[in-house]
């Protein structure tokens, strides 16, 4: 931590601040004008003071997204941008619900240790109280942890943090370990040898009998230093990758698997597994776009299990080099996004803009799959006068290029019936 402004972070956290964050946290929600807020601040505190205590109030605003008492929390930015969200952390600490002794290394600002403190401690048949370490090299952040274990009621008896080097810190006494490595030393890299500390180092110094999560960046590959049977479990929650998994040791779920795991806004969960030694499902390349068209969700992808999940659900593709996938029956999984569609057209802005207008549409949404930019933001900029909304989704179809019109599922349109002049499904067609 800065020693010049030292004080003022320990201030930051102090009961005589409390009150002041509050009253920026209100005047932010009541959408008060910044520089407004900024000369009442001046009133109250230092300019260094102040000026901290209006990057905490907006951290803990877009916090709320992730944190369900963000607004006793604390934030660094990139601590914010790097913790697992509450649903994704709850996760994965439940993997870990029968290991009496827990660290979180390179815990940041606590968003997996919160997690893991929580894990359920109720069987009667443990001995001793459960405990999580949170491991956090730098000072500032590590006290931001041991604030937000505060916020959430866990005492030391459940949970502590300690300032100390992840090559000095003893893994000998721990079952469970969760390991978030820094991959932004120097620019950012999905290289598991740079980053900190190292996988190479971690790997080294886990104990056979400790069960170890590590979190990379989605697009981290397979490496030869990787454990036997290691398993990569890429996790998501709404329409986005969050982060991969390595598993290590007794209590990995799948071992040798490559794993998509999506979870819902209730904790819910929807996985497709394949071990990594198995051979993958060819699916069939269609001319045809079906009724329905399906896009996989991003872990499916950056799991490369789009051919798996075609295959489990009789799906097929109608050109071998894009992902979406085509059916006519309703598949409803949340590792795939549903389009029924409306029509196919060539790829034509005058077509499309009079389609669209046809079906009232007045807003659309734009997605592309082996379509340049340049092409994809001449159709965002499309004049439409209609109340609807719809999806234009731009793609292949063998070698032609397309204009899919579909609507998402429960999106219901006024006016939900293509006309059939302009309605093409077949790549002879086009």
């Amino acid at each position: 931590m800065n020693l010049e402004t030292r004080d003022d972070f320990l201030w930051l956290m102090s009961d005589e601040a409390a009150p002041v964050l509050k009253q920026v946290q209100g005047a932010f929600a009541e959408r008060v004008n910044v520089v407004r807020i900024a000369k009442s601040l001046r009133k109250l505190t230092t300019p260094t003071r102040g000026a901290l205590v209006m990057e905490q109030a907006q951290l803990r605003k877009k916090a709320g997204q992730k944190f369900t008492r963000a607004s006793r929390m604390f934030f660094t930015r990139r601590g914010l941008e790097q913790a697992s969200g509450q649903r994704l952390a709850e996760y994965k600490a439940s993997r870990f619900q029968s290991l009496k002794s827990v660290a979180d290394v390179c815990c940041g600002i606590g968003g997996d240790l919160l997690s893991l403190a929580r894990r359920d401690h109720s069987d009667d048949s443990k001995t001793e109280v459960a405990r999580t370490i949170g491991v956090e090299i730098d000072e500032l952040t590590s006290l931001f942890a041991r604030k937000n274990l505060e916020a959430y009621s866990l005492g030391q008896d459940l949970a502590d943090v300690r300032q100390i080097d992840f090559a000095e810190f003893d893994l000998s006494n721990l079952d469970g370990i969760h390991v978030d490595p820094d991959r932004r030393v120097q620019e950012r890299t999905v290289h598991g040898s740079r980053f900190l500390p190292s996988l190479p180092d971690v790997f080294q110094r886990l104990p056979s009998s400790c069960t170890a999560a590590i979190k990379v960046a989605p697009a981290t590959p397979l490496a030869s230093y990787f454990p036997p049977n290691v398993q990569r479990e890429w996790l998501g929650d709404d329409r986005e990758c969050k982060q991969q998994i390595l598993w290590v040791g007794p209590e990995t779920d799948k071992p040798g698997h490559r794993t998509a795991t999506h979870i819902g806004k209730q904790g819910e969960v929807s996985q497709i597994s394949v071990l990594e030694s198995e051979s993958r499902p060819e699916v069939t390349v269609g001319k045809q776009i079906l009724r329905y068209l399906y896009e996989p969700h991003a872990i499916v992808l950056a799991a490369q299990l789009n051919n798996l999940i075609g295959d489990r659900y009789g799906l097929k593709r109608f050109s071998a080099d894009v992902v979406y996938l085509t059916g006519d029956e309703v598949v409803e999984d949340p590792l795939l996004t549903q389009f029924e569609v409306l029509a196919v057209l060539p790829l034509n802005l005058r077509k499309t803009q009079v389609f669209l207008n046809r079906l009232e549409v007045g807003e659309i949404e734009v997605k592309k799959r082996g379509i340049d930019d340049v092409t994809a933001s001449q159709f965002k900029r499309l004049k439409l006068d209609g109340k609807q909304r719809a999806t234009v989704l731009l793609t292949r179809l063998g070698r032609s290029r397309i204009a899919v019109i579909a609507k998402r599922r429960g999106n219901p349109l006024v006016n939900p019936d293509a006309p059939s002049d302009l309605l093409i499904v077949d790549e002879t067609d086009i």
